[in-house]
Order: C-alpha cells, then structure tokens, then sequence
C-alpha cells in the first residue's frame, strides 16, 4: 500500500471525530438567549389555592418589606407636656373677671382651644372655677392665655409634668407601614381569587376577612396616630380658680373648740328662725283664705242645725202618736 494511501486512512477517523464534536456544540447552543423565559402556566387546583396559605403569605411578604424611609431616618422627639396653674383669690369678683379674661383670650387666639370650661358662684359657698386649655407647643409662651394666668397676682402655684411618646409614636408608625403593605398584599390576593372557579369561594371569604380586619386594625393606628401628634405638638394648660377663706386667729388655740360651738350654735339658730319664717310664708296665703271661709261655714251650719233639729222633733213625735 502506498505511504499516501495510508496516511489518508489514519486521517480520516480525526475528520470524524472532529465533524461529530462541532455537530454537537452547534446542537448545544441557546438560539433564545435574549428571549425571556414563558412563566409556565399552572391552574388553581394545582396551586392549592387556600385562605390560610394566602394570608400566611400576606404575612411572610409584610414582614419580609425594607423598612421605609422615615422609620430608617431619626424620629423627632414626641413629648406631651402638661401644665397646670392654681390661682386663689380673697374675693369672688375678682375670680370671675380673671376667668372671664381668660376664656376670652383663650377664645380670640388662634393658637388656643378651650376643652373644659366650669364656673360656680355658690350663694352661700366659695366660688371656683375650672378651665381646661390646649396651646399649640411652639406659641406656648408668648399664648395671652398662658400669659395671663402665669402673671397673676392671685398665682398660688404651678404643676409642669412631662412624658416622652417618641417610643410609642415609633412603634405605632411601624406597625401602621406593616399593616398597610400586609393590605396590599392581600387586596393584590383578593384580586387573584376573584378569578378562580367557585370551589375557592369560601378561601376568597377569608382573604376578605381578613382583607376588613387588616383596614380596622390600620384606622384605629391612625387614629392613635393623630391623637399622639396632637398631644406632642400642643400643651395642656389648665387653671383653677379657687376662692380662698382665710382662717381666723382664734381659730386656733385653747378656745377654739367653744369658739366653734358657739359660731355653729349661732348657724343653727339663724337656720332654725329661717325655717320658721319660710313655714309662716308657707301658711300666710292658706290662713287668708281659710279665715273667711271658717267664718262663712259658721254662719251656714247654725240653720243647718236648726233645720236638723226640727227635723228630729217631728219623727219622734210621729213615733210617739204611732205607739198611742
């Protein structure tokens, strides 16, 4: 055999080999690589639709959300401040024009709300009045109200008492994002379980259950919500006005005990003659109208009984000529 011959014959097996190997990295390439990969299509029976699971999703999902933004970011301080001034005077008209002043400055500033307003004027008591205000946090001191009863004369003291909320406020504004992002998961559910077959009505029912539970729970942390930021951004300001009665110095000492009987010996008195006077009233307009009318009756009943009396005479003589 030829040396040409022969080397032909150990070539060729390589060219097969080498054909084969390029065949199959041609078969091996991806022709759709830029082509998105078609999400396979799966029924809701094959899914296992269910309420619980799709909740119990809901929830994985709210949990497994970033923290937002503001909860990241540092929260402003939250403090409720609350004020409270007592004022006491000698007399009750001096009481009633600094609580009027008061109510009225309170009334024209726009930066005060009046929440309680109470005034007595016993007749026979001590006058005292109760006012209960709100001032916006950053006006507090130049407020006229504030102004008013911190200047008085009449001030006898002042109660200042603060409590932090900046906790309890970021707590409730975290829950709040959780259970909003907890909603849309699951109004996005409710929205997927429209479309299924009718087996998975009472799953759907849940979801919306839950779906009316979630919207409960977010409004009442709105509401929590806004009554901390309107606690934290105004201050409480309330006054008393009190009348005072200053204690006599006999009052106090070895005589004191008769001095008090004597001066309640004196009020018993007094309050029993008023009695008297208002029973008197009481029977005045009676003993008036009574008098003539005891008088007039007299006069009637004397031929009254007369007439009776003849009466009388006649039936026992009929009796007594009946038994002749």
């Amino acid at each position: 055999m030829p040396a040409s011959l022969l080397d032909r014959h150990r070539l060729l097996p390589l060219l097969l080999l080498a054909t084969t190997l390029g065949l199959a990295g041609c078969d091996g390439v991806d022709t759709r690589q830029g082509e998105p990969t078609p999400r396979p299509s799966v029924s809701p029976e094959s899914t296992g639709f269910s309420g619980e699971a799709m909740v119990r999703q809901a929830d994985m999902a709210s949990v497994s959300q970033p923290a937002s933004k503001s909860s990241q970011s540092e929260t402003q301080a939250r403090i409720e401040e609350r004020r409270n001034y007592s004022l006491q005077f000698d007399d009750a008209e001096p009481l009633l024009a600094a609580y009027n002043e008061t109510h009225e400055a309170c009334l024209a500033a726009a930066v005060c709300r009046v929440e309680q307003g109470s005034l007595q004027t016993p007749r026979n008591g001590l006058a005292n009045g109760y006012l209960a205000m709100r001032v916006a946090r950053d006006r507090v001191e130049e407020a006229a109200p504030v102004r008013l009863v911190a200047d008085s004369p009449a001030l006898s003291g002042v109660e200042i008492s603060r409590n932090d909320r900046t906790q309890q406020m970021i707590d409730t504004e975290a829950r709040l994002e959780q259970q909003i992002v907890l909603r849309e998961r699951l109004q996005e559910l409710a929205l997927e379980g429209r479309t299924f077959s009718e087996r998975s009505i009472q799953d759907l029912l849940q979801v919306e259950r839950e779906l009316a539970r979630v919207q409960g729970e977010i409004e009442s942390m709105q509401g929590q919500k806004r009554y901390l930021a309107q606690v934290t951004e105004t201050v409480s300001i309330s006054a008393s006005f009190q009348e005072q009665r200053w204690v006599e110095p006999r009052e106090h000492g070895v005589l004191a005990p008769l001095w008090r009987a004597l001066d309640r010996s004196t009020t018993l008195f007094f309050e029993s003659l008023g009695q008297v006077i208002l029973v008197v009233v009481l029977l005045t307009p009676w003993l008036v109208l009574g008098i003539p009318v005891l008088w007039l009756l007299s006069r009637l009943w004397r031929p009254l009984r007369r007439a009776f009396s003849r009466l009388g005479e006649k039936r026992r003589a009929r009796r007594s000529g009946t038994e002749g």
